[in-house]
């Protein structure tokens, strides 16, 4: 697995923080437009899906999609040949740009450091996760049988009732020691979990009601919906605004259980808000853990909001169905082309657009002449090597294999040159060009393992063979330098290197004399 590039932190990461403040500010501003109400929770979840969908469809479909395109090694035609005389669309005639030694160790130096970064983000979001979790665990572990108050068995008759019926829809009610508020869990049953002194303090209709709005939790299936979100925060963890709209979704989907625990009666809206505020005295110095809470205790108001829909009800509109279907229909078009263009701007994102530039290169070293008909054609690539500057793929090239040679292992020529280094070291591009093939099954040839080829025009190829992975796509254009790769052990190979092939007009020649 290879890191990711500079230009893929830039653009991913980028169009995903842009994305969630567009659809946070959208969200935000249609909603208090239209006075649409809090308890909307299908509208934030919309907005919040908006918000985070793009990006990981852009991603699905870039690891996931079809395989790289790939092409066969005959002996006709080693390498596949652009038909328009090497031009490639964008490509003027100005002056390359080339990167230095400086540029190319900053670009190595940051993208390990974005990864580092990313990954102990993510690492740290999970563990606060699981702590989380393990701690909802320990107290499910020590809840008992619920009895209703401290001293016995249910002795009301319709707390009894409640909770038999309850147990008919295969929810439990527990009983918990902590001073918390009460909560619901879906694994590794439906249970609520009620605290033995709220519950003592709480009336019978009170207790009914925080029974009811636990259990509408439950059948909304709001405890996997806050997971699932909450996995893709974890991944996501960078992005304020996914939090943001979260906290929205969560907060309407308190209000549709308040709502469903008072069931529009009149004379229960200020006994259950008296509840509620016994619940946050009662759980005002021993929070929740992150995966229980409903929200932070330090966010007033959230709280304000919640007793005002408890007593006033709400008085704000409903999404109407109309309405729901164009703004789900703007949300799927919004969110389908910010996926498309993050899509189609990476391969022209990843690398800037490359040019070949002609530079006097017929001085370079002279060839080491291989046996047989190979001489003449490196003699004339030699001479020909004056319309392209080429360079060493290597930072500190050493050549393990030469061009023509025959013996162990190889029973016929070499076909090209192999530079020894360590598993993973980069391998750059020797000049512009344009990325034809990379892929980790090149047809016709499992020898060559992960294979990288480029197109420099002129008629010029290059080929680089037994990668541990590319870093490029096809269709991208790359400037010299620029790492394609790393040197590896994939294909049949006695140890890590990387196998370069140079060919000019179809024909193999001797990448030595050009590659130094």
């Amino acid at each position: 697995m290879t890191l990711p590039s500079l230009e893929f932190w830039s653009l991913h990461l980028g169009a995903c923080l842009a994305t969630g403040a567009l659809a946070w500010v959208a969200g935000l501003g249609l909603h208090r437009a239209l006075r649409l109400s809090h308890a909307s929770r299908a509208y934030w979840l919309g907005v919040w899906t908006l918000a985070a969908l793009p990006t990981a469809a852009a991603l699905a479909l870039r690891w996931l999609g079809p395989e790289t395109p790939s092409w066969p090694i005959t002996p006709s035609l080693p390498l596949p040949m652009l038909s328009d005389g090497g031009v490639w669309p964008g490509m003027t005639g100005a002056t390359p740009p080339v990167a230095t030694a400086a540029t190319t160790a900053l670009r190595d130096w940051l993208e390990p450091l974005l990864a580092a970064l990313y990954l102990s983000g993510a690492i740290v979001a999970a563990l606060r996760w699981c702590s989380g979790l393990r701690a909802v665990r320990r107290i499910v572990a020590a809840s008992r049988p619920f009895d209703g108050t401290p001293g016995g068995a249910l002795n009301d008759a319709s707390v009894a009732a409640e909770c038999r019926r309850l147990a008919e829809a295969g929810i439990e009610v527990r009983s918990i020691d902590d001073a918390t508020s009460p909560f619901a869990v879906c694994l590794p049953r439906p249970t609520i979990l009620v605290p033995t002194v709220l519950s003592a303090q709480m009336s019978d209709e009170q207790l009914r009601m925080v029974l009811r709005h636990e259990a509408a939790h439950l059948a909304r299936r709001d405890p996997q919906r806050a997971a699932g979100m909450r996995l893709v925060q974890v991944l996501l963890w960078f992005d304020p605004f996914l939090r943001l709209i979260a906290q929205r979704v969560q907060i309407a989907a308190e209000l549709r259980c308040d709502a469903a625990a008072i069931a529009d009666r009149a004379d229960r809206r200020r006994s259950y808000a008296q509840a509620y505020l016994q619940t946050l005295r009662l759980s005002a110095g021993v929070p929740l853990p992150a995966s229980a809470a409903a929200f932070s205790r330090k966010d007033p108001g959230h709280h304000r909001l919640r007793i005002a829909h408890m007593i006033e009800g709400d008085r704000r509109r409903r999404v109407p169905p109309a309405l729901r279907w164009v703004l789900a229909a703007t949300a799927l078009v919004a969110g389908a082309a910010i996926a498309s263009v993050q899509i189609a701007a990476t391969p022209a994102t990843t690398a800037p657009a490359a040019t070949i530039s002609p530079t006097s290169a017929a001085a370079k070293a002279v060839a080491k002449p291989a046996p047989g008909p190979a001489v003449a054609a490196t003699a004339a690539a030699t001479a020909a090597s004056v319309e392209i500057d080429f360079s060493s793929p290597m930072r500190k090239p050493k050549i393990s294999g030469h061009f023509g040679e025959i013996g162990p292992p190889r029973s016929n020529p070499h076909r090209g040159l192999d530079f020894t280094a360590a598993r993973g070291t980069p391998v750059h591009a020797p000049a512009a060009g344009v990325v034809v093939a990379a892929t980790e099954r090149y047809d016709n040839a499992p020898n060559y393992g992960t294979v990288v080829v480029l197109d420099h025009g002129g008629g010029w190829q290059s080929l680089y063979a037994h990668l541990e992975a590319y870093d490029v796509q096809v269709g991208q254009q790359v400037v010299s330098g620029e790492r394609i790769g790393r040197v590896g052990i994939t294909g049949k190979v006695t140890g890590p290197h990387v196998h370069v092939e140079m060919l000019h007009n179809g024909q193999r020649v001797d990448p030595e004399p050009l590659l130094r």
